[in-house]
């Protein structure tokens, strides 16, 4: 995993000491070296001015550490600087010297290189894996940037008629600009009253000049014209669709995803949340022999049944795990602040960026760079009951399954989360802040009535197809895209990668098998449950409810009252949207308004406000 920054600017040479300093401030992405170098298109055109360019790179090194794979990496023609890893590097590399490739080196990073200079974009077929990548061909003058069919890693970048710079994260882009990160009127509009910033179609972001290349996409950059334009290599919906899934297959499927995602050459460990998807990777690792290559590590965030279900699982397999205990004490605060400088977007659980950060620090500290995790379970294969049982009970109703759906309600009479997606209508527009029911009767008055009109952005709420259509639509433009989002900050923060073996895209067909599969009785995620049958049984197999992380967001106010309210009282941003005096003073007394909804969507754009000088739109 690693850091990439990019500049190319025509009429005037790249400012390289700037950029390198940009590069530098990817060092947390890439701790183990640095790379760069700098180029020149003298005439790319008779018409065209000429074109500077500029190419830097951080190295997280997991695959031949050595020199051999260092980048940028020229050869030929081409410059390749990449963040990311392709599992079945090793195949491809293989199919490529049939054909006549020779090799210098041992890792992945020349094998993307040539199978790209050999067969451009429809190359990324082959590769299994995670990207995102910028290669430049000095022959033709083009710039070819992408990423990952679920876009788990990050790529932005800015265009205008003067420079086009493409980096891993926001900040590097903004510094390199000379200008201050500024929130669009919309999005903040949106995250107040949403408390979620999706994906947009178009690529745009938050921040004001900048976009971000689309997962499955690339952008194609011509030097000499200017012009950029956008292609789709992969389309999750059209896979999903045209690929068959079979029960049967699914267990060997999720193996292989398991242990191709083990390829490195230093050690891997395992996040074991407590959860039904990491406690299968954990099974499949186990049963396949392969238990002992990787570290466990769990996080005990207290008042919490997680950590007790991960200890169980270690318990029955006879191993030992690195528990990491998690501090929301004073010094907390500082790391809210260094959380929201990563993220550098708002975001939707305080908790859980509160506690991934811990996780992952103490991960780096035993030399462990890489780690898989569960993401993915849920959106591929039904969890969330509030989210999408509703679907299934649509579903059913539609089908004329009535035996399912008798049987379903039945069951889940006691399962709270499940009773009220059936009851929850859509939102309304202009009613007041979606996903605070749960605050203080009349809060919400304090807020500016512009804002409860922001348009809609977690559709879901008024979608009205079938099961796996909402399940594609959170993998594309929903949840998940989120949750990649902050897997990747708070992973990279500490120089960290992590590897999701449930989002390989083998696996992805299965969104669209049958509900009454997904959902039967009181279980939700039934495929996944069952496969546990093929590898080892764990505590977790029928474990109904995990809890998470939101327990830490309430224990990090109470020691840190006096410091959040003071934050949020700072802010230029919310006074422009609300009465934020009003919210402030009747937190200082009321436990039920510093617990809102509305106070933690206010302390996210305080802390942004304050970690990375984020302002208001120009």
């Amino acid at each position: 995993m690693c850091g990439l920054f990019l500049i190319l600017e025509r009429r005037r040479p790249v400012d390289a000491t700037r950029a390198r300093v940009c590069t530098q401030a990817l060092r947390h992405r890439g701790p183990d070296g640095m790379g760069e170098c700098s180029f020149d298109w003298p005439a790319i055109r008779d018409d065209a001015p000429p074109v500077s360019g500029y190419a830097g790179h951080t190295r997280l090194s997991i695959l031949d550490p050595s020199q051999r794979s260092d980048q940028p990496m020229r050869r030929g023609q081409h410059t390749l600087i990449y963040n990311g890893e392709m599992y079945n590097f090793r195949q491809v590399r293989e199919t490529l010297c049939a054909a006549g490739a020779k090799f210098i080196s041992d890792g992945d990073s020349e094998v993307l290189l040539e199978l790209l200079a050999r067969q451009g974009l429809p190359g990324l077929n082959q590769a299994h894996g995670m990207w995102a990548f910028g290669l430049l061909d000095h022959g033709t003058g083009t710039l070819l940037a992408a990423r990952d069919r679920y876009g788990k890693k990050p790529l932005f970048f800015h265009l205008d008629d003067e420079r086009l710079c493409l980096a891993s994260e926001i900040a590097p882009i903004l510094r390199y600009l000379e200008r201050p990160p500024r929130l669009t009127d919309a999005a903040l509009d949106t995250y107040l009253c949403d408390g979620w910033l999706f994906p947009r179609a178009d690529g745009s972001t938050h921040i004001e000049g900048i976009r971000e290349v689309p997962a499955g996409a690339a952008i194609r950059f011509d030097l000499g014209r200017w012009q950029l334009a956008t292609e789709r290599w992969f389309d999750l919906g059209e896979h999903v669709a045209r690929t068959p899934a079979h029960a049967d297959e699914l267990p060997e499927l999720l193996r292989e995803a398991v242990l191709s995602r083990l390829v490195a050459d230093r050690k891997v460990g395992l996040l074991l949340s407590g959860g039904v998807d990491s406690s299968l990777i954990l099974s499949i690792l186990h049963a396949s022999g392969r238990g002992e290559q990787v570290h466990c590590f769990t996080g005990d965030a207290g008042k919490s049944d997680d950590a007790d279900y991960a200890r169980r699982c270690i318990e029955q397999l006879g191993i030992r795990a690195i528990e990491v205990p998690l501090d929301y004490g004073p010094a907390g605060m500082d790391g809210f602040l260094a959380t929201c400088r990563h993220q550098e977007k708002p975001f939707p659980f305080i908790g859980n960026v509160l506690a991934m950060p811990q996780l992952y620090a103490r991960i780096a500290e035993h030399d462990v760079p890489v780690v898989l995790d569960g993401t993915g379970g849920d959106e591929v294969f039904a969890g969330y009951w509030d989210r999408y049982y509703r679907f299934a009970l649509r579903e059913a109703q539609s089908s004329g399954d009535a035996a399912w759906l008798e049987e379903s309600l039945r069951e889940n009479a006691g399962n709270a989360k499940a009773m009220l997606a059936r009851d929850v209508a859509p939102v309304p527009r202009g009613c007041g802040l979606r996903g605070a029911e749960r605050d203080p009767p009349g809060l919400s008055r304090h807020v500016e009535p512009a804002v409860f009109d922001a348009a809609a952005n977690d559709s879901l709420e008024s979608f009205q197809g079938t099961l796996s259509q909402a399940l594609l639509h959170d993998a594309t433009r929903g949840r998940l895209p989120e949750w990649l989002w902050q897997n990747d900050r708070n992973a990279m923060a500490s120089g960290v990668e992590n590897r999701s073996p449930l989002l390989d895209h083998r696996l992805a067909p299965y969104m669209r098998t049958r509900m009454q599969g997904k959902m039967s009785g009181p279980w939700n995620k039934l495929e996944l449950r069952q496969a546990f049958e093929r590898f080892i049984a764990l505590p977790t197999r029928w474990r109904r409810d995990k809890q998470g992380f939101r327990w830490v967001y309430f224990r990090f106010l109470r020691a840190n009252r006096a410091a959040v309210l003071e934050l949020v009282s700072a802010s230029r941003l919310l006074p422009t949207r609300m009465n934020a005096r009003a919210v402030v003073d009747a937190a200082r007394h009321d436990d039920a308004v510093l617990d809102s909804v509305l106070l933690q969507r206010m302390l996210c754009i305080a802390g942004l406000e304050a970690a990375m000088g984020l302002q208001g739109a120009s």
